[in-house]
This record gives C-alpha cells, structure tokens and sequence, in this order.
C-alpha cells in the first residue's frame, strides 16, 4: 500500500489558508487593503471580542460585479495582474487572489458588495458557498468575519486574550490610516470607539492627531530624493528620552517590516536605549521592490538595497543630527538661554545647511547654569529646561574628536608605569596600534610592564582608569580590532565622572562642545545625553 498520497482540497485549502491567515490581525489585514484597493474614501471596521467573534469592514469603494463575486472568493480570483510578469509591476496591496479565500476556509464569510448596478449577498462557511442573492444596496462593499478558527481548535487555543489581538489590530489599522490620510478610518469594539479620523489633506496632519501635543514636538520632517528613490516622513530626535508608542515603515505605501533598514535606523541613532519613532515612506518604481517573498506580503526585498541604507543613513545625519545653532531675531527666535548669545548653544527651531557655522563667542560668567549632585548640568531654554548628564556629556564629546583625529597626542609630563596581568598584557598587544592611532601610545618596560607616555590632549586619567581600559578593552572580544569600540573604551575612561565638581567656566565648555558634536542627544554606547522638559510638561504637573 504506498504510503505517499496526495492530499485532499479541503485540507490543501486549509494548509494554505494558514500561511495567510495566523489571527484576527490578519484578517483585518486582508480585507482593509481590499477596501483601499477599491478606491474607497471611508473604511469602517467593527470588532467583537479582539476580532476573534466578529471582524466586519464596511467601505463605500468600487464594490464587486455580482458575476464576480463567486469568482472573487475562489483561490487566486484577482483582477489584478494576468501574468506573472505583472508581479513586477505592482501597485495595489493585493495581487494573488487568495485573501478571500483563505478566510474562507477557516472561518464563515458573508459579503454584501454593490458595483453601483446591482448588489450581491454572499455566504460561505469553511470554504464553501452556502448561498448566493441579488439584494439592495449602496455602492461599495461590506465583508463580515465571525467563529474565526471555530473548525481549527489547534490553530484557536493559540490566539491572545482579547485585549492583545486588540492591540494588534488597532497597530495595523493605525499604520494604513498614516499612508492613506485622504481617507477616514473609523474602528470600534463592542460599540468602543478605538480610531476616529476623518479624511486629512496629509500625513503630517493625521500623525499630529495620532500623538500627543508633547510628543509631536520631538518629531523632525525628513524628505530626500536620490537616484530611483525618495524617502520621506518623520523620526523623533535623539532627546525623545520614551518608548515610541509605535513606528512605521511603508514601501510603495504598503505596511512592511524591514529588519535591514530598521537596524540602519538603529546604527544612525548608535543604538540608544530607546529606539526612536519613525513613520517612514520609501518611494520607488514597482519593479525595484519584490513583493512576492512572503504569504501575507508583509515582508518585501529592495533590490538595491544597500543604496537605500546608505540613503537613509545619511539623511538621518543630515536631518536629525547635523542641527547648527544659530539666533535669528528677525525670525522671532529669541535666544534660548537667557542672557546668553553664544549661537553654538542655539538647537531649537531652526535646521541651517551644513555650509552654515555656528559662530562663538565666550560665555560670560553667570547664574545660567546649575550643577545638580555634582553629576547633572541644568540650563534654561525658552522653551522649559534641559538637563545634561556631564559624564555622558564629555564622553560624546571625546569620541567624536578620537573618531575625526582631531586629538593630537601629548606627551605626560610624568609617565605611568603599569604592571599587567597576562590578560591584561593580551588586550594590550591586540589594539596597541590603534590605541597609538587614537593618542594613548605606551613604551615597553619589561615582560607585561608598559609605561604610558602619551594621551589625546584634553583628557586625564589616572592609574586604576587605565588599568581598567585594558579590561574594557579584553572584554570586546571579537570587537577589539574595531576602531571605534575602542574609542568608546578611552572616551568612556576619560571622560569628567559623576560626582565631579565643576566651575561655571567648565560647565559652559562642556556645553559648548557638546552642541558641536554631530550627535549631541546620546553617548557612544546610546545612553541619552540630554533630557528637555518643556513647560507644558511641569505645568501639567503641577495641575495648572
């Protein structure tokens, strides 16, 4: 008897729904972009128990011809491509005709659909059609989902409690009503209003009701156009200091994640603690995007896809962090810090070229700056107060001058003799030549005795901090021929400590040279530099 059968319809129609249809989100998934594909200008969405009872969507879009409609639930029914070189030319979200379904197969599916001429009722259960009638109706299209996975127990018990897939949905949905502002999304859940946006002239106007008044302060317009590509939208500065409530890529419009891209996002920010929000839209001809990797088309490939990374990385450099100070009082901007006109200073409100200086002069002695524990520089702005942590503070400032080899060594006036352990030893005979590159050169003594004879100039550091530079440096591992993990490492050990006292002159320095460096808002291992309160912020919490 042979063991190898082929297997049957029913079975083969619920394998492959499985690819496609994983929980209620992506149901949701399915049928919105079907409602954005018909041109629809308002999209309602109704949800029971997270979508796991109910997913209903109701557009006013093209709807379907009532010949069509059978065929538009049978897999790979589409209308929109004939030929697999269509995929290469794609600028709907669907394209494979297996949405319906698959939805079909694992759940029961009613449609009410109008082309305008005549409206058509539908209802399938578990793959097959039950019924179909000529009914009244408007134009558009209204596709209710309910007993999701109800003949499909194993896929049923791993569904989330009601309030996750909840969340779920309302990410997705939110993502769709970014790329789409010119039309309204409405979403409720047992008559619980989650979404309400009418229909906005652009993104920017959409993403300023999606977050709060605090929050969209923090965002920054960032629009390139290069080669085959433009990228477009906004990412929060580097001075968030919060958890973004979500961020988003869109390729074409479509919602997709982008792990190579994201990283990129990441290693431009230099990795902080929080990642930053981003709503992002790249643009390009359809042929340079493969939408075809992945069975809910939520994963695409850029063919050029280092061209794009390398795009965006500079264009984040460019926007977010290569902000020059600068006072233009014929503009209205004040300077930020009272009593200062020290333009190196100035960061809010105006982004300049990069031709453009910031011009300095220096700071008079003053109250203007405060030292909080001898650890934290307090300085007033117009806008509230920031806060910058002094360690953190200078170690920004030493890496960058290490990383651009404007630190010349200095010979020490008394060199330090040190006796390594072998570990020790180890790590120092692996970076010896960058360490000389960086500034830190050493003469050898005797077997595992070296004497450090010279330093970057500006920085100080004493025997236990080099001692514990090299056990820094041990503990990179592969990373220890990395250049700038070592620069990191010296920066790090030289830089001002918490706990030390620092005159008014000092502080201001340190400022100063802070806001000239290209990143000023995190250290080198991504921890934030400087933390903004505005004054909308300490009134609410105050209850004014």
């Amino acid at each position: 008897m042979a063991r190898i059968k082929i297997l049957s319809p029913d079975v083969c129609g619920k394998i492959a729904a499985g690819e496609v249809i994983i929980r209620p989100a992506s149901v949701m998934k399915e049928l919105v972009e079907n409602s954005i594909d018909a041109e629809s200008t308002r999209i309602d969405i109704e949800l029971d128990d997270g979508g796991k009872k109910k997913c209903l969507v109701l557009d006013n879009g093209q709807g379907i011809a009532h010949d069509d409609v059978t065929i538009a639930v049978e897999r790979y029914g589409t209308s929109k491509i004939s030929t697999v070189d269509d995929i290469e030319h794609i600028l709907t979200y669907g394209f494979r005709g297996e949405a319906l379904a698959s939805i079909a197969q694992v759940a029961q599916l009613e449609i009410e659909t109008s082309d305008g001429k005549q409206g058509t009722k539908l209802e399938m259960i578990n793959g097959h059609i039950e019924s179909v009638m000529i009914i009244e109706r408007p134009r558009g299209s209204k596709v209710k989902v309910t007993g999701l996975f109800l003949s499909l127990p194993a896929r049923l018990k791993f569904l989330k409690s009601a309030e996750w897939e909840r969340r779920v949905i309302l990410d997705l949905v939110r993502g769709y009503t970014l790329v789409n502002p010119g039309i309204a999304f409405y979403l409720s859940d047992s008559s619980r209003v989650l979404l309400e946006l009418p229909a906005h002239n652009s993104v920017e106007e959409r993403l300023k009701i999606l977050v709060s008044r605090s929050l969209w302060q923090y965002l920054v317009p960032i629009n390139v156009e290069l080669g085959k590509f433009k990228i477009h939208g906004f990412l929060s500065r580097p001075d968030l200091g919060q958890k973004p409530p979500f961020s988003y890529f869109f390729i074409n419009k479509r919602p997709v994640k982008y792990p190579r891209l994201y990283r990129a996002i990441l290693d431009a920010y230099e990795r902080p603690k929080n990642p930053p929000l981003f709503v992002l839209q790249i643009e390009s001809a359809p042929e340079e995007v493969d939408v075809n990797i992945h069975p809910t088309k939520n994963e695409v490939k850029i063919r050029d896809e280092r061209y794009v990374v390398d795009i965006l990385t500079q264009a984040i450099r460019k926007s977010i962090f290569k902000q020059v100070a600068s006072i233009n009082t014929a503009d209205g901007l004040a300077p930020v810090i009272a009593g200062v006109t020290d333009h190196a200073f100035i960061q809010e409100n105006l982004l300049v070229s990069d031709s453009q200086t910031a011009s300095a002069e220096p700071y008079r002695e003053s109250d203007e700056f405060w030292q909080l524990h001898n650890t934290y520089i307090l300085a007033q702005i117009k806008s509230g107060m920031i806060i910058v942590d002094q360690h953190v503070a200078h170690e920004r400032v030493i890496f960058e001058s290490l990383m651009r080899g404007q630190t010349a060594a200095q010979r020490l006036l008394f060199p330090i003799t040190l006796d390594l352990s072998p570990e020790e030893y180890h790590a120092y005979k692996r970076s010896r030549a960058l360490l000389r590159e960086l500034g830190v050169d050493f003469k050898e003594f005797s077997a595992k005795t070296v004497v450090l004879d010279s330093l970057p100039s500006g920085v100080q550091v004493n025997r236990d901090e080099i001692i514990n530079i090299f056990k820094d440096i041990d503990a990179l591992g592969n990373f220890i021929q990395d250049k700038a993990e070592i620069a990191k490492v010296i920066a790090c050990r030289t830089s001002i400590m918490a706990g030390q006292r620092l005159t008014m002159i000092e502080m201001q320095s340190l400022i100063d040279q802070l806001f000239a460096c290209e990143n000023p808002y995190t250290c080198p291992h991504g921890r934030p530099v400087v933390i903004r309160m505005d004054l909308d912020d300490l009134a609410s919490r105050f209850g004014r």
